[in-house]
């Protein structure tokens, strides 16, 4: 099946063949007439990379190998109407060989029917599939189309690593899930409505489901962006509802020589526990200003995720990592993390950067003793020093190389006393990348 999958994808290149009709007004300029008006055929682009990975934990050290194949391809009907897929494959770790080494995956869709033969429950089935053998699946990470009409309206549908996104990447969800998204062009800026269908419980039963609404304007005044945006999420899966909305304010813009990139977020969050509804309101926000100066790249950033007793503003799968380790192997939710990065070309084919990054838990000393908080070993507070380099060795080849070291204290009771890490921790990587 992979084989054919993926044989079949391969053959979009060729497709793209008709579609240089028009060409001959662009001279060689592909490039130019594929982002054109004109152009109507397929387009793929993706990346492949390779990436050795090195960890020192608490003096337990390792290594291990990961990859991901990412293809995308854009089926362009006209300047108004297009279907976009991307595909993955080899997105894991390096797994062994062995066939009893498996991996989770979707295999199908389960109907649950009654006696008369109504369907009362829909949901996914799962399996195993051998994860040796070079990991030989598939997952398509997006399916989308989009329609723009006369009338200034867009059409957006499909699938897509979006759950609650809007702004920067700051406290989104990202989950895979189904929308609908109408975009309207207005003389103040262009607004934005969102359906997200994040679980089906019943198909025949809306009173079941998990559903994500999202309502945004987007405009420019005083050499802003401005994107205010509320979004509700209601669960109605459990033995009582469960109602949350949160307010968005991502704001962007130039002041001078500094670029401004930031985000504010208010929540309010319920949840089941049990047969009870319990709730809770929390604050955020992300700030990054970046400026250049004798050709030093320079970011200054502040990211705050508020705590309301066991509340957080949530930072589980987002893609904004501020870190190596801080904000990807050790998510954010409920702590305050302040950061200063500088980054320079060396010359057109290599640059460096280093950043360094300082965390603190914004949980209070009652919700750590009550709650164990250091039985997990959450970090109390910590540093992080990265350092990365890449060359660029052709127009397609990338090769990089960095190192993480983190350092600092967790809690260690229910007392709320801390202590300092067993051992720094040390992440190094080697990542060979090509682009197509």
């Amino acid at each position: 099946m992979f084989k054919k999958v993926f044989a079949a994808t391969l053959a979009g290149l060729f497709i793209t063949a008709p579609a240089f009709a028009n060409i001959e007004e662009y001279g060689a300029d592909k490039e130019a007439y594929e982002n054109s008006a004109d152009f109507k055929g397929v387009k793929m682009s993706g990346s492949f990379f390779i990436k050795g990975n090195y960890k020192d934990i608490d003096g337990n050290d390792y290594s291990y190998y990961e990859s991901d194949f990412e293809v995308k391809t854009n089926f362009v009907v006209s300047e108004k109407t297009s279907a976009t897929l991307v595909v993955e494959a080899f997105d894991n770790n390096w797994a062994g060989g062995a066939d009893t080494d498996t991996v989770d995956v979707v295999t199908g869709v389960n109907q649950t029917k009654d006696a008369d033969g109504k369907v009362t429950n829909v949901k996914p089935s799962s399996g195993k599939a051998v994860s040796g053998e070079a990991q030989n699946h598939l997952q398509v990470t997006k399916a989308t189309l989009n329609h723009t009409f006369d009338t200034g309206t867009t059409v957006y549908g499909g699938v897509s690593g979006s759950l609650d996104t809007w702004g920067t990447d700051f406290a989104d969800d990202q989950s895979k899930v189904y929308f609908l998204q109408f975009d309207q062009v207005t003389p103040f800026g262009t607004l934005t409505f969102k359906n997200e269908k994040i679980a089906e419980g019943d198909i025949e039963n809306d009173d079941k489901d998990i559903d994500g609404y999202l309502l945004g304007l987007s405009m420019d005044a005083a050499g802003f962006t401005f994107k205010p945006a509320v979004y509700v999420k209601e669960d109605q899966s459990g033995a009582k509802d469960a109602t949350s909305t949160k307010f968005m304010l991502p704001i962007s813009g130039k002041i001078g020589a500094i670029n401004l990139t930031s985000e504010f977020i208010f929540s309010d969050e319920e949840r089941l526990d049990g047969a009870n509804v319990v709730d809770g309101t929390v604050f955020g926000a992300w700030i990054d200003a970046a400026t250049t100066v004798s050709s030093v790249s320079f970011n200054a950033s502040l990211f705050y995720s508020g705590t309301d007793d066991g509340f957080a503003l949530s930072d589980e799968g987002a893609n904004l990592c501020p870190m190596e380790i801080l904000g990807d192997d050790i998510t954010l939710s409920g702590a305050t993390l302040v950061r200063v990065k500088a980054s320079k070309a060396i010359t057109d084919k290599v640059s460096v950067d280093a950043s360094l990054a300082y965390m603190f838990t914004n949980f209070d000393d009652k919700y750590i003793k009550d709650n164990a908080y250091g039985d997990t070993g959450d970090l109390d507070n910590a540093y992080e020093f990265n350092a990365n380099a890449s060359f660029k060795a052709s127009d397609a080849v990338t090769l990089s190389c960095g190192v993480a070291y983190l350092d600092g204290e967790k809690a260690i009771d229910a007392t709320g006393k801390t202590a300092d890490l067993k051992d720094p921790r040390v992440d190094a990587y080697a990542k060979i990348n090509l682009a197509f």
